[in-house]
């Protein structure tokens, strides 16, 4: 049989050599240079010639069949291996080229297989595809059925070698004209179309080696994929094609006897959906065959299902009764058949099966034949009414397909077809759809917009609170954009919001949970005040938020409301990390000013929300609350939800609180009374380390709280706390301590004792001091303090202490303050000096020279009553001023240590004795420092202010 065979081939060959060109010679490279070796193979076998033309070759190997043709293959390569063995191991000149030359033809079958089908591709690949004749239609026919037969050499083909074979053979056959077209260039209609059916024959023979080869889903799959893009082709040849060839092979795969249908078939869904769509195509022959491949794909999940362990025979014999399963096919019934198909073949399908196929309808949705798009709308009904429980996870991923969908729509009739689908969707798996519709980029264009409202109107038939409150409950978590927790959903929930309120049919439902909307968008603002998305920096989420905020007051009728926080620049508090509780604020008390019905709501809302929650979350919360005490129905709060919990709140660790806090109990004293004096001096401590603007805010509006109060204690409770914030680095809370203090002392009378001398005294150089900071608001409120604290202590001050001139040009008046203070207060002018000597530290450069003034006036004074050992601690606090980086401050502690160390020398020299003062000289009417000519030369005050003076400088060049 093999003689016969091979006779036959010689006789082809000869046959092709004559009417085909001769393409390159092929010469095994280790026979290359050995023309007087003698091959027996090719003595034995006279048509196998090393230098034959492939084409040739091609010819006869395309004749003979598989099992033929690999006896014969086997065969030669052992008679070929041995010879090329024995003349290596005869070659004694060079023995490693022998060595080579029998490793290298180790791996020549496998080598000499991929080379031959690469040369039949590339001959195939070079055919016309616009045309078809006798000898392309041959050339193909052999080539295929030569790639079908070196197929089942081993090793087989496989991987992407044998997917690039089948995508060129396929393209090849598929992308010809139609038969019709074919027949009409040709004016031969049989011929044509037994080229034609010809070469159809060559690719389903070598479609189904490769599946008999390997007969199992995976490789059914494999080739099916490569038919799927054709299934979808525009041009309805190509359609027909595809859909037979499928057909042709799924039969192969029910005939074959051995035919493994594992659980693994992951496209399963997209094969269905797709041959369920070809059923209603316009072509006639098209609908048919899909509909019988749709069968023989039903008998193979029914066997693998039901019949695992039985022959083939038995598959055979059930497919008539399983096809009569799906129903008659009935061209004009497309949408029933399909129904039927779903019906019966989605029962085999996993859920990602499943979500494929129904991604198939949706994809088809936007076809512009009206048979597909009626088709995918049957598919899609026939799922969601069957197998919607096994959506139920994929529903996201759906959605997101749906989405990118609508970018490729341009018909506003196709478009409102995915918008259909999206609602049949959400009618079942609401929650999951608004998921998916949330994982939209941001910010959300044209489409997602499209699917929010078209959403949105459907719920509006129903019941829009569901959709809503899933909102709300995004809304109140906290965006993260960095870490494994990273999740926008809040942000984006907060751009659906405001594309849902702009349907006017959702009024009713927004008034209904305003109040926690309203709250859960302005704890959303303060969680994205600052915060960025990655790669995104065209897009800012706070104020996303807030234009959302701003459309809830809008739809709720807060017009009003809108427009002043607007024109209070409210909006940019809101959106600032640091002034968020302003805005918060101003918000709440415009709302209260024109009457909000709603704020009520709020209120008691807001009762629960200050116990839970973030550090945001309760500041927001906390910033609202406290202007909603002024409302008459917060006077029914218990208690502890008011006084208790806001007193708690004084200790807190963030000062904002503590500011809001003491905000909220000042707002309370107006109808509370008695209950807020408790904790009126925890309100003043609490006060430090906040910011100045909620420190002159608070301190402002503590006198409403004390104008109220008539209990004996409160003053002295609150001044020492107040006398801590005279020194702030802030000079409007310095004002406005000092202004609350001068304030409480007016309150006293001289007969309570109210207030003890002791804190009168420490207030009193503070207080002088700061009449020189040059603000002449400050310099009214220490005047009107220190007056205070003479009419309490019964002091008769100097005209000097509240005059307003400055001490660097007139410091006689220190002069005189220093004499009086000496000799008026003596037993308490230790006090005063040591008070003095802390503001040599003072951030302020006015308080380091006035301090310095004030100490050299009052130790010249207090001479007889210093010490050595207080004087040089003065004169190196004075010593290191002299360095100071201002001007004006050198010069005075110069000035102050020149009359420290005057008084010095007079003790050092007995000038000054117990009980007398310091001689001073009658003509230094103003009394800076004593006589020159009572010095030694060295201390002269010159001398001393021109070293101050260089020292002054030489800092300043550094």
């Amino acid at each position: 049989m093999l003689d016969g065979k091979v006779s036959d081939m010689n006789r082809r060959s000869q046959q092709y050599l004559m009417s085909e060109p001769r393409v390159e010679e092929h010469v095994d490279p280790a026979l290359r240079g050995r023309e007087s070796y003698h091959d027996p193979v090719s003595q034995e076998y006279p048509f196998w010639v090393p230098k034959m033309e492939e084409s040739t070759l091609s010819l006869v190997l395309g004749e003979i069949h598989s099992e033929a043709y690999e006896t014969m293959t086997q065969d030669l390569i052992e008679k070929e291996d041995s010879a090329l063995e024995m003349g290596a191991l005869n070659d004694s000149n060079n023995p490693a080229v022998g060595r080579e030359v029998i490793e290298n033809r180790a791996n020549q079958p496998e080598s000499q297989n991929l080379m031959l089908i690469r040369q039949a591709v590339k001959r195939i690949k070079e055919l016309p595809q616009d045309s078809l004749d006798a000898c392309s239609s041959d050339l193909r026919h052999q080539e295929m059925l030569f790639i079908a037969d070196l197929s089942k050499v081993k090793p087989s083909l496989v991987g992407k070698e044998k997917s690039n074979v089948i995508r060129i053979c396929v393209a090849s056959v598929f992308a010809l004209p139609s038969l019709e077209t074919l027949q009409w260039e040709k004016n031969s209609r049989a011929i044509v179309k037994d080229w034609y059916n010809q070469t159809m024959d060559g690719l389903k023979t070598m479609l189904k080696a490769f599946l008999l080869e390997n007969p199992n889903t995976a490789e059914l799959q494999n080739l099916l994929d490569h038919l799927v893009p054709w299934m979808r082709s525009e041009k309805f040849h190509e359609r027909l094609r595809a859909v037979d060839t499928s057909l042709y092979l799924l039969k192969a795969a029910v005939d074959h006897p051995e035919f493994c249908m594992s659980p693994e078939f992951p496209k399963l869904g997209v094969l269905i959906g797709l041959l369920a769509l070809r059923t209603g195509d316009y072509v006639q022959e098209i609908g048919p065959q899909a509909m019988e491949s749709l069968s023989f794909l039903y008998t193979l999940m029914r066997c693998q299902k039901e019949h695992k362990n039985n022959s083939m025979a038995i598959k055979a014999e059930l497919h008539q009764s399983y096809k009569e399963c799906l129903g008659t096919y009935e061209p004009t019934r497309a949408c029933e058949n399909i129904c039927t198909i779903i019906k019966e073949l989605g029962q085999f399908l996993t859920p990602d099966q499943m979500t494929d196929l129904l991604l198939v309808a949706v994809e088809n949705l936007r076809e512009h034949r009206e048979e597909i798009s009626e088709a995918s709308r049957a598919i899609l009904n026939a799922i969601l009414k069957n197998f919607k429980h096994s959506l139920k996870t994929k529903v996201p991923e759906i959605v997101g397909r749906l989405h990118s969908q609508l970018s490729t729509i341009s018909h506003p009739h196709k478009w409102q077809e995915v918008m259909m689908a999206l609602c049949l969707l959400a009618h079942d798996f609401l929650e999951e759809v608004t998921t998916g519709l949330l994982n939209c980029q941001l910010p959300l264009d044209r489409n997602a917009v499209g699917m929010w409202r078209a959403l949105a109107e459907m719920e509006v038939k129903r019941d829009i609170y569901h959709l809503l409150d899933m909102l709300l409950k995004k809304l109140q978590e906290r965006p993260r954009v960095t870490g494994k927790a990273a999740s926008i959903l809040p942000i984006a929930a907060a751009n659906a919001l405001f594309e849902v309120l702009c349907l006017t049919k959702c009024q009713d439902a927004v008034t209904r949970i305003f109040p926690r909307l309203l709250m859960a968008l302005l704890v959303q603002v303060h969680y994205c005040s600052g915060l960025s998305l990655p790669h995104r920096n065209d897009f800012t989420p706070t104020w996303w938020v807030i234009r959302t905020v701003k459309l809830l007051l809008l739809k709720t009728g807060h017009v009003c409301e809108l427009a002043v926080v607007e024109l209070n620049g409210g909006w940019e508090l809101l959106a600032s990390p640091e002034e968020h509780y302003r805005g918060v604020g101003q918000l709440a008390r415009t709302m209260l000013h024109h009457g909000c019905s709603e704020l009520w709501k709020i209120l008691y809302l807001l009762v629960p929300f200050l116990e839970r929650g973030d550090e945001c979350h309760r500041l927001t919360a906390l910033a609202f609350f406290v202007e909603l005490l002024q409302m008459p129905q917060a006077k029914r709060l218990p208690q502890e939800y008011s006084v208790i919990r806001l007193t708690k709140g004084l200790t807190d660790l963030d000062p904002v609180v503590r500011a809001l806090c003491v905000r909220g109990l000042i707002i309370m004293a107006n109808w509370t009374g008695k209950e807020i004096a408790i904790p009126v001096p925890a309100m003043i401590n609490s006060l430090h380390g906040l910011d100045g603007r909620l420190v002159v805010e608070a301190l402002a509006d503590i006198e409403t709280i004390l104008s109220g109060l008539d209990e004996a204690s409160f003053p002295g409770c609150i001044t020492d706390p107040l006398q801590q914030l005279f020194d702030d680095n802030r000079e409007s809370v310095r004002c406005a301590a000092i202004s609350l203090f001068g304030s409480i002392l007016k309150k006293v009378k001289k007969s309570q004792r109210l207030i003890k001398e002791e804190e009168i005294l420490n207030s009193f150089i503070p207080l002088l001091l700061h009449l020189q900071e040059g603000n002449p608001d400050m310099a009214e409120k220490c005047k009107k303090a220190l007056d205070e604290c003479s009419r309490l202590m019964n002091w008769k001050l100097p005209k000097q202490v509240g005059s307003r001139k400055a001490w660097h040009n007139h410091q006689e008046d220190v002069d005189k303050i220093c004499h009086y203070l000496v000799k008026k207060h003596e037993k308490n002018i230790q006090r005063f000096l040591l008070q003095s000597q802390i503001y040599l530290k003072s951030a302020e450069p006015c308080l380091r020279t006035a301090a310095a003034t004030f100490i050299g006036f009052l130790v010249v004074h207090m001479d007889k009553r210093m010490t050595e050992e207080d004087l040089n601690s003065i004169s190196n606090a004075l010593d290191a001023l002299m360095h100071d980086p201002e001007a004006s401050v050198c010069v005075f502690a110069a000035q102050a240590h020149d009359r420290v160390l005057a008084v010095r020398w007079k003790l050092k020299y007995g000038l000054v004795q117990q009980g007398c003062k310091v001689d001073r000289n009658p003509m230094d009417k103003r009394g800076w420092y004593p006589s020159p000519q009572s010095l030694p030369a060295p201390c002269s005050a010159s001398s001393r202010l021109l070293e101050g003076l260089r020292l002054w400088k030489a800092v300043a060049r550094k």
